[in-house]
C-alpha cells in the first residue's frame, strides 16, 4: 500500500511539474510579448541611449520572471554590489536560467558574449543583434576574435561584460550536437576558457567570480522541466588585476573559487 501511494505521489509531482513548466513558458512568452512595443521604441529608435536604457531594465524583467517562475534567490557573498566601474562577471553554465539569474543580480550596463546561433532566433536574435550583444561562433577562430574586440570596446563604453567560461555545458544523449571545446559529460564544472581573464587583465578591470549553485537544478536543460524554489548564489569579492598578472593563473584562481563552492553545494 504504501509503495502505492508513494508511486501516486511521484506521478502527481510529475504532473504538476509539467504543468508548471507549461505555465512558465506561456508567461515568458507573456512578458515578451508585453514589452515587445517598448523594446522596438527604445531599440530602434532612441539611438545608443535606448539601447542602454534597454539593458538596463532587463535586471528588473529578470526580477519578474523569476518571481513568476515561483523562485527566489538566496545571495550570499559579496552581494549587494557596491561597485559601480565596468568588470568582468565570470559564472558557472549548466541552464537557460543563468541568464535570467545574472540579469536579476546586476544592474548596470551589461553585455553578453552568446552562441552565435542565439542571434538567429526570431525576435530574441533581433533583440541581442540590436541592443549590442556580442556573439561568438565557439568553433571559428576569426569570430573569437572579432568578439573579444567588441568586448574591449565595450568595456570602454563603460558596459561590464557577462561571461560564462566554460563555454556551455553536456549531458548525455548530446553527442549529435558540436562539442568544440571537449565538454565533459554532467561534470560539476568544465574547465575555463582564458578569454575572460585576459580581457580583465588587458583592460585592468575586475573580475566578478559568481557560483550559481543549483540553476540547473530548477531549470535542466536535459529534461526541460521548471521546478519553483529557492536559487543558490554565491558572489565572490571582486579579484582586481593588472597588466603584469598571468590569465592562467587567474583563470585557476576563479575556477578553483567555484568550484569549491559547488562541491561544497552538493556535499
Amino acid at each position: 500500500m504504501f509503495i502505492f501511494e508513494k508511486n501516486i505521489f511521484i506521478l502527481n509531482m510529475k504532473i504538476l511539474i509539467s504543468l508548471w513548466t507549461y505555465w512558465c513558458f506561456f508567461i515568458t512568452f507573456f512578458v515578451f510579448v508585453l514589452f515587445l512595443p517598448i523594446n522596438l521604441i527604445l531599440v530602434f529608435c532612441f539611438g545608443k541611449k535606448g539601447r542602454e536604457i534597454f539593458v538596463r531594465y532587463n535586471h528588473y524583467v529578470g526580477n519578474l520572471l523569476l518571481f513568476l517562475y515561483g523562485m527566489y534567490k538566496e545571495t550570499k557573498g559579496s552581494f549587494p554590489f557596491t561597485h559601480n566601474e565596468p568588470c568582468v562577471y565570470i559564472a558557472n553554465h549548466k541552464s537557460y536560467l543563468d541568464v535570467i539569474i545574472i540579469a536579476s543580480l546586476v544592474s548596470q550596463k551589461i553585455k553578453y558574449l552568446g552562441k552565435a546561433e542565439v542571434f538567429d532566433w526570431p525576435l530574441v536574435g533581433l533583440f541581442s543583434r540590436y541592443s549590442g550583444q556580442i556573439p561568438v561562433k565557439r568553433e571559428d577562430k576569426n569570430s573569437r576574435n572579432k568578439a573579444y574586440e567588441a568586448m574591449k570596446k565595450s568595456i570602454d563604453e563603460g558596459f561590464s561584460i557577462i561571461l560564462f567560461p566554460e563555454g556551455g555545458w553536456r549531458h548525455d544523449g548530446d553527442e549529435k550536437h558540436p562539442n568544440p571545446y571537449s565538454f565533459k559529460k554532467e561534470k560539476i564544472l568544465n574547465p575555463f576558457r582564458n578569454g575572460a581573464f585576459r580581457l580583465a587583465i588587458e583592460k585592468s578591470v575586475p573580475i566578478v567570480p559568481i557560483a550559481l549553485l543549483n540553476a540547473g537544478h530548477r531549470f535542466s536543460s536535459k529534461t526541460m522541466k521548471i521546478i519553483p524554489g529557492k536559487i543558490g548564489v554565491y558572489v565572490f569579492d571582486l579579484l582586481y588585476t593588472k597588466n603584469s598578472d598571468d590569465p592562467l593563473i587567474i583563470n585557476e584562481i576563479c575556477y578553483n573559487m567555484i568550484y569549491e563552492k559547488l562541491n561544497e553545494h552538493n556535499s
